[in-house]
């Protein structure tokens, strides 16, 4: 059954450790320092059984880093606030973090109540609590009173957490492994171990897993949850791993680990920002700034959109440079911390994890891309019209949403081909007008060459190989293009002669025509008409597409009257004759050698004759 992780949230010494004691029995300072000191300086794991997780958090705000990795992982918050102090700084940027998070639900212990005798004052502190969580959009599932002393009202704190707790069940929203790691130690005997919260998918021992953003991999040796060997780890487990095949440097607290080849490392990414209320803080164009993803902290600079900058209670879609790689999916959230003096002033949520094209595209692409997640997906559908992706890579993309893929795929009437790529009646519409429009240009340039190649139209409209074959398909059926020898034409064109065209056109044949079964070059022809070689190009592709000509090859043409004559000359020879050496078909021609072996080559490449070393046979062409 996957586990339900509850992380503890306040101020410095309000007793949060001392509150997990007494739920687990479990002491979480486990650092020396943290033993002298008297507080929590890393990340400490508790049980309440074998389901709920309990993550000790440091209160301290020199160490809210390690809080917002704590944080990255849980489901449900546990306020701590002490009865004496009262809300405090840190519980206000520790809550700030949660519901940043999309951690909206939990309880509140209300502990040391044995330290205040004055009953109103509780009263009231219980009253700030209640405005606090109001103002966060915090669910309060129940507050409890704490006798830190006589451990009074932990038992009915404890219930309350088990009776929602317990039937809680968190489904994985993709099928891929996926693990923030926040731990990183070696074993004697057993090599590097590694601990987190699974975020996604399962694991197994034997299974391997990828190393991100190093991109290297490893194995899973063995497996813990809870203390105990494991067989498998899935979505919401506390987990332990030993590793082989992995270097110690690879590894460190905001390493990520997953299924091979399912997410991909980034410095750059697109992404939502929803600015605190009650930060002073402004976010501008080029500010650096502290991001807490998963398990890491990084620092970037953002890149404003729409707007110069964001105040409190703003929000915004903004570009992230980051310093460092990071692993991140679509739809992540994460925290942003002032560069200095540090504080929580705004959280974020991912929205493209890897976005590329010239910086004005993804400029225009953060502009306009929407936060949820539905609609991104029917937007970014549309957005890469000329380049769609196969509903696979889509549910690769949307990494945490790759289960909704196929109902939304259905609400939102996009296409699926029977090859599986997606797209939208917009982009079909888009392609059909582009399509379009790139022929009319061409015949307006070349007004003489309706046909236009497969490779010309996909370079120059810059469309995938598999939209060109869809789009193509879909254009012939519908019986806007038509296919023709060598390419495609506009279904209807047919080119407009003047006199002048024709005369020019009648002056290029009679060239050919006049050299007999001898090939003859574009330059040549082009020497004895007297126009340009451009010119001279689209007349003779005029006369190729009407049959009159034929390309040899090597900017060589000969005659189709021509051509006919010297392939009855070399049928006839063959009934004479087995072999045919280079020889024989210049005395048979009357060729030399130069313009010989384009011929024959064209004879070989067509199926008139065929090679065998230094000689050729009949073709199977001549025998038909």
């Amino acid at each position: 059954m996957p586990q339900v992780v509850v992380g503890t949230a306040g101020h410095i010494d309000h007793g949060k450790t001392s509150l997990v004691k007494a739920l687990t029995g479990t002491d979480t300072d486990r650092l020396l320092e943290e033993k002298e000191r008297g507080m929590t300086i890393d990340l400490g794991f508790a049980y309440l059984n074998e389901s709920i997780t309990l993550i000790d958090v440091p209160g301290h705000e020199k160490f809210i880093r390690n809080m917002a990795a704590g944080a990255a992982n849980i489901h449900y918050g546990l306020l701590v606030v002490a009865a004496d102090d009262g809300v405090m700084p840190q519980t206000r940027e520790h809550l700030d973090i949660l519901t940043l998070l999309g951690v909206n639900r939990g309880w509140v212990a209300l502990t040391k109540t044995d330290l205040v005798q004055d009953s109103d004052w509780i009263d009231l502190v219980e009253l700030d609590i209640q405005e606090l969580l109001e103002d966060r959009g915090f669910d309060c599932l129940s507050l409890t009173r704490i006798n830190s002393l006589t451990g009074d009202g932990v038992e009915s704190l404890k219930s309350d957490i088990l009776s929602l707790a317990v039937d809680e069940q968190f489904n994985s929203s993709s099928e891929n492994f996926r693990m923030n790691v926040d731990r990183v130690f070696t074993k004697t005997g057993f090599g590097t171990v590694v601990t987190g919260t699974v975020l996604n998918g399962s694991a197994k021992s034997g299974d391997e897993i990828e190393i991100l953003p190093s991109q290297s991999r490893g194995k899973i040796r063995g497996l813990q949850s809870h203390g105990d060997s494991a067989r498998t780890v899935q979505s919401g487990d506390r987990a332990a791993l030993n590793l082989a095949h992995t270097k110690p440097s690879e590894l460190q607290r905001g390493t990520v680990l997953c299924t091979p080849h399912s997410l991909q490392p980034t410095r750059r990414i697109i992404a939502h920002l929803t600015m605190i209320p009650s930060t002073d803080w402004i976010v501008k164009n080029k500010q650096r700034l502290r991001f807490h993803f998963g398990t890491s902290e990084v620092l970037g600079r953002v890149t404003t959109c729409g707007s110069i900058k964001l105040e409190k209670g703003h929000s915004g879609n903004l570009i992230l440079d980051l310093e460092l790689s990071i692993a991140v999916a679509m739809d992540d959230r994460f925290v942003i911390r002032s560069y200095s003096p540090m504080e929580t002033i705004a959280g974020g949520i991912v929205l493209d994890p890897n976005p590329n094209g010239t910086w004005s595209a993804m400029r225009e692409l953060a502009r306009t891309i929407p936060v949820d997640p539905k609609e991104r997906f029917g937007y970014l559908v549309s957005h890469h019209w000329k380049k769609p992706n196969s509903i696979g890579r889509w549910k690769s993309l949307f990494f945490n949403s790759r289960e909704q893929i196929d109902k939304w795929q259905d609400e939102l009437e996009i296409i699926k081909t029977s090859k599986g790529f997606l797209f939208s009646k917009k982009g079909a519409e888009n392609a059909q007008d582009e399509l379009q429009s790139f022929f009319n240009q061409s015949y307006a340039r070349n007004p003489f060459r309706p046909v236009i190649t497969a490779d010309a139209i996909k370079t120059s409209l810059k469309w995938s190989e598999a939209w060109f074959e869809i789009m193509v398909k879909k254009m012939l059926k519908t019986g806007i293009l038509i296919e023709e020898k060598g390419g495609y034409a506009l279904s209807g064109y047919t080119p407009e002669f003047s006199q002048k065209d024709l005369d020019e056109l009648s002056r290029v044949e009679t060239i050919m025509n006049q050299s007999g079964v001898e090939p003859v070059l574009l330059r040549e022809i082009t020497e004895l008409c007297g126009h340009n070689p451009k010119r001279v190009g689209d007349l003779i592709h005029i006369l190729m597409e009407q049959e009159k000509v034929q390309g040899l090859g090597s900017n060589f043409y000969l005659h189709h009257t021509n051509l006919k004559s010297l392939l009855h000359d070399i049928r006839t020879f063959f009934k004479t004759n087995h072999t045919l050496t280079v020889a024989d078909f210049k005395n048979l021609t009357g060729l030399s050698r130069k313009t010989a072996i384009p011929l024959l080559e064209y004879l070989d490449k067509n199926q008139f004759t065929v090679r065998q070393e230094n000689i050729r046979i009949i073709g199977d062409a001549l025998n038909g």
